[in-house]
């Protein structure tokens, strides 16, 4: 372990000629505070359950898609866990219950305002389906295959 500006950084994220997109900095971090800044307050006010896995969603999002492979996974896993266990009292299969999917779009597609919040897996594939049929109508045939 590496201490830098009293932030204790690990090897394991560091990069390599085989991880050289392990550039991590704060545009990163600033990316996940953006994105938490915009959801709307009424959503999450009286449930800090949804709040954390909003700020999973973002971790993972940003910082868990780049990684490749299975030990780097399961570290950064433990540090988010060891985060939301030192932080908060959640309960952590209810943190990091299956699927962590916050997203915008679906809201905005049904006509409500544009904000972050939760949705399953069957409301995304309805709405994903929907525009790319809308697409493929009105701008150009393009066939997706649709997979979770």
């Amino acid at each position: 372990m590496e201490v830098f500006n009293g932030i204790t950084l690990s090897p394991q994220f560091a990069p390599t000629a085989r991880k050289f997109h392990y550039q991590f900095n704060l545009r990163d971090f600033s990316k996940i505070v953006q994105n938490l800044m915009l959801a709307q307050p009424a959503l999450y006010k009286a449930n800090p359950l949804q709040m954390v896995r909003l700020w999973l969603h973002e971790l993972m999002r940003v910082f868990d898609d780049r990684l490749i492979d299975d030990a780097d996974r399961f570290l950064f896993m433990s540090y988010v866990k060891n985060g939301v266990k030192k932080f908060s009292d959640l309960k952590e299969d209810d943190v990091f219950a299956q699927p962590v999917i916050y997203t915008s779009f679906v809201a905005a597609c049904r006509g409500h305002e544009k904000s972050l919040m939760p949705v399953d897996v069957p409301d995304l594939k309805v709405v994903l389906e929907a525009k790319l049929q809308e697409y493929n109508e009105t701008i150009s045939r393009m066939d997706l295959v649709l997979f979770t």
